[in-house]
């Protein structure tokens, strides 16, 4: 009983997967036999249906259509047992296509497969704009900006999308780009001699070509708003561009100028540096945490000498009060020297030098030879030798 109920549930099992995989190849195959067969009459029936289907699988609440909820008016009744296996195989894949989240991109791969779809969206833009070489220098030709009305539904939107960014040769012209970006040395923000240019210098085309494939890739995610960050992943951030080229065109920029972004580029993770030299790493970490430490205490300390400069320096231009100006250099000197005859005085005799009247600072006695912190003495009398000074004060 127990083999049995394996058996069955093993088959059915496989049955589901070949179910699943039949989902994915069947439109595709089918869509390749017939343009290599050249049924032009049949293919755009087919794709009247398909980009109808696709329209209107979604209802407006969200849930998926079953086929029978679905009309076609392009099919007449006498006609619809021509393309109902058509019809059952599209509406298959595109369920598929939906629950697996990649409805939209799915569909634009399917892009080759529509005739003269590439002529035609290529036919409608400007000259500029058909080749990728031209479009970074030719941004202001005068163009027709009548409204087309090409597009008339979001299949489309999606084709006309992807027939121009599915073929080989289109990715391939972005990735040239970008690798000559990135080999440029020419007017460069970088110093010449700086060692991430030296880096570039020494990355080999072929290693260059493998960076420019894995920026094409990520950039043609970050376009559709597929970032590939960890939500825990802070030091980025993500900006909405109308379209891919523009998002290009500033990413050729960028690495075209900035040879450190371009370096930046073959730069290890952090996970793996910790993991595949932790000694190296935390060696370096510690040794910078503490070269930091020691300018900043350097900084502070070079912050608070000058910060004390500058309040002597404020003190010293500050106007203070004026000392009393004296008559002459006589008086200067005999108010503090008695005469030879004179007897002895008791009383105690004030020095020059004692607390002055506004702080605490000793006051500038009367002969100091800071004349700026004292008022000019009038017409002071000077002796005309020592003999007069002798004969005078009996010295």
């Amino acid at each position: 009983m127990d083999n049995n109920m394996n058996i069955n549930i093993e088959a059915l099992i496989e049955s589901r997967v070949e179910a699943a995989i039949s989902a994915v190849q069947d439109l595709p195959q089918l869509l390749e036999e017939a343009v290599e067969n050249n049924s032009v009459v049949v293919l755009s029936k087919w794709w009247d249906i398909l980009t109808h289907m696709y329209d209107n699988l979604i209802t407006p609440t969200g849930t998926l259509r079953f086929l029978h909820e679905i009309e076609f008016p392009m099919v007449s009744n006498q006609d619809r047992p021509r393309y109902d296996d058509f019809i059952k195989v599209a509406h298959r894949w595109l369920v598929s296509m939906h629950c697996a989240g990649v409805g939209e991109q799915a569909l634009a791969n399917l892009a080759q497969y529509k005739p003269r779809l590439t002529t035609e969206v290529l036919e409608v833009l400007a000259p500029h704009e058909r080749e990728i070489d031209e479009r970074r220098y030719n941004r202001r030709t005068a163009v027709d900006q009548e409204y087309p009305g090409h597009i008339r539904s979001e299949a489309e939107f999606w084709l006309r999308k992807g027939a121009l960014m599915t073929t080989t040769e289109e990715k391939m012209e972005y990735v040239q780009e970008l690798v000559e970006a990135m080999a440029n040395m020419t007017d460069i923000a970088d110093r010449p001699n700086h060692h991430q240019v030296e880096a570039v210098k020494a990355i080999s085309g072929s290693v260059l070509e493998e960076l420019a494939w894995e920026v094409y890739v990520h950039a043609r995610d970050a376009q559709k708003g597929r970032t590939r960050v960890l939500p825990w992943n802070t030091n980025f951030t993500w900006r909405s561009y109308p379209t891919f080229d523009d998002r290009w065109a500033d990413i050729v920029d960028c690495l075209e100028e900035c040879k450190s972004a371009v370096a930046n580029l073959m730069q290890a993770t952090y996970i793996q540096r910790y993991t595949c030299d932790p000694h190296r790493e935390h060696t370096r970490k510690v040794g910078q945490k503490r070269n930091n430490d020691t300018k900043a205490e350097k900084a502070a300390a070079n912050a608070q000498a000058a910060q004390q400069l500058q309040a002597i320096q404020g003190a010293t231009v500050a106007p203070g009060p004026a000392l009393p100006a004296m008559a002459n250099l006589v008086q200067a000197m005999s108010s503090n020297v008695a005469p030879a005859f004179a007897a002895p005085q008791v009383a105690p005799v004030t020095s020059p030098f004692e607390t002055s009247n506004y702080g605490n600072a000793p006051a500038a006695p009367p002969n100091s030879p800071n004349t700026g912190l004292m008022a000019p003495a009038p017409d002071v009398s000077m002796f005309e030798s020592d003999e007069v000074l002798y004969k005078e004060f009996g010295f």
